[in-house]
Formats: C-alpha cells, structure tokens, sequence
C-alpha cells in the first residue's frame, strides 16, 4: 500500500508507468465492490492497467484487502476528497476514472455531492457505477444517447472512440421530445427508420472505429426511454456527454439517467459545446 499527499502512479512493477490507466475510486462500504469491478471491464475495453485508489480522512479501516484480491495496485491518498480524487484523475497516464454512485436508485439526489462534484470539474471521462449494479463479465454492448445535432453528437464520438481498445457493439438511442420532434415526421413518405439510417450515415459512419449494431429512435421522456431500453435489452454501459454546466436547465438527461440507471454510466466531459437548433439540424440530414 502507497500512502501519498498527492497521486503517484507506479504501476504493476515499479518504476514503470504504463501508458493508459483506469482509476477505481474505492470507499469503506459494500459499494466499493461494484465500482472495482466495473473499473476492471473498464480497464478490458480501454485496453488500459487499473489502479485503485482511496482517500483517507482518519483512522479507518480501507479497502485496500479488495484491491489486493484482484491484484490491483492500491494507493491511499491524503487532504480534501474531492480535491485528491480530482488530482489524481489529472495524472497523465489517467484515461478515466470509476466512482460510487452513492445514492439508491430512484432517490431524490442522482448521484452523492463527492461524485458530482468530480463530475462537475473532471477534465476526464467519468463512470458513474449504482450501489445495486451486477457488473458485467465485459463491457460488449453500449448504449448512446444522442441528441441529434451536428455539434453535440460528434462531439461525444470523437470522445468516445479514443477509450475504445476492443470491439463493442454500440445502441445508439435518439429521443424525440416535443421540442425536438422532426417537422419532417408529419409529412408522408419519411418515418423513424429512414431518419435513423440517414442520423447514422451522418454522424458515425465517418468514425471508422464504431460499429453500430442499430439505432434506437423514440418519442417521450429522455431517462424513461433510456431505462426502457437498457432494461428491454442487453446493455453493459450507458455513454453520455455533459458539458458540466449543472446551473438551471442545463444537464437534465444527465440527472435523470443517473438517478434512474442500473447499469455504469460512462459521462464524457465536452467543454464549450455550441448551442445548435435541433430541428434545423435534423433537416439537414433529410436534405444531405
């Protein structure tokens, strides 16, 4: 065990740093379980080493036996949680990290303030693993949700396909609110499935390193539509992207799919996404 003020990755042999590092943030309690063995699928689809790392605050008792038992490097950190978390997330070698959601499912608060407040700030992917969740033996089937729009969409593909170091399958889901419902859907001749196959030629096929396996489009509510799809097939991990703006009405689907998932949910970080109006962009696709 490493007892540090600050993060310093060693790795399986020391002296030798690898490359890409996967970090499971582990507490004292039974959630510490869910969130190492998430990291470590992590650590398989990334093609990245995993490290395990817990924050002290006194005298207690860590979960670095866990850590030992999968033969997971174990490091103790020192100071404020957060602050520690955040710090060693920023380590170089650190491609994403895996957090407690530290909440039940369905409660008033999606995730605990420590979790969201490294979501808040975290310049990295983030996985977002339920105190209740039965890791998968791997991480195969994703499910994205995707806005939509020109902007937000590649935005999160291109973020996601670096993390990607083994074939998966990908669930791309749009939900269509309202506000987002294409105009083009009340005229004959152009239904779901077409808008669907032109949404995927549009935004993924460029991306050479994602494979589809379909696209999922439906109309209501953004976190129904994403527990429905997850509990009505095989879904290992939910992919979101969040520009870490929780002020007002802002990150409302990122609220809502936490609070409501039982599976991992990976929340990728994009900075500075331009606002875009979704239905000109969807009728971009039609006329493309």
């Amino acid at each position: 065990m490493k007892e540090r003020a600050c993060f310093d990755l060693v790795g399986p042999a020391r002296g030798k740093v690898p490359i890409r590092i996967v970090i499971a943030a582990l507490d004292e309690t039974a959630a510490a379980r869910p969130v190492l063995e998430t990291a470590l699928r992590m650590g398989e689809l990334t093609g990245a080493a995993v490290e395990a790392v817990h924050v002290s605050e006194g005298p207690q008792v860590t979960p670095e036996w866990l850590a030992e038992r999968s033969e997971v490097p174990f490091h103790v950190l020192k100071g404020q949680v957060v602050q520690a978390l955040l710090t060693a997330i920023e380590e170089p070698q650190v491609i994403a990290a895996v957090l407690g959601a530290r909440a039940p499912t369905g409660g008033r608060r999606p995730v605990g303030r420590t979790t969201m407040r490294v979501l808040q700030s975290a310049g990295k992917p983030v996985v977002v693993v339920p105190p209740e969740v039965v890791a998968p033996s791997a991480l195969k089937r994703l499910l994205i949700p995707l806005e939509g729009t020109e902007a937000s969409s590649r935005a999160m593909l291109e973020g996601l396909s670096p993390l990607l170091g083994s074939k998966v399958e990908l669930v791309v889901l749009h939900v269509f609110t309202e506000d987002t419902f294409p105009p083009m859907l009340n005229h004959g001749g152009y239904d779901l499935e077409t808008l669907g196959e032109e949404f995927i030629t549009r935004h993924i096929a460029k991306l050479r390193s994602l494979h589809v396996t379909h696209i999922e489009l439906r109309t209501g509510h953004v976190g129904t539509k994403v527990t429905e799809v997850t509990g009505g097939q095989v879904v290992d991990l939910v992919v979101l992207s969040w520009s870490q703006d929780s002020s007002a009405g802002h990150a409302l689907v990122v609220h809502d799919v936490l609070g409501t998932s039982v599976v991992p949910v990976l929340i990728i970080p994009i900075e500075n996404l331009p606002t875009v109006n979704r239905h000109e962009d969807l009728e971009s696709v039609r006329s493309s």
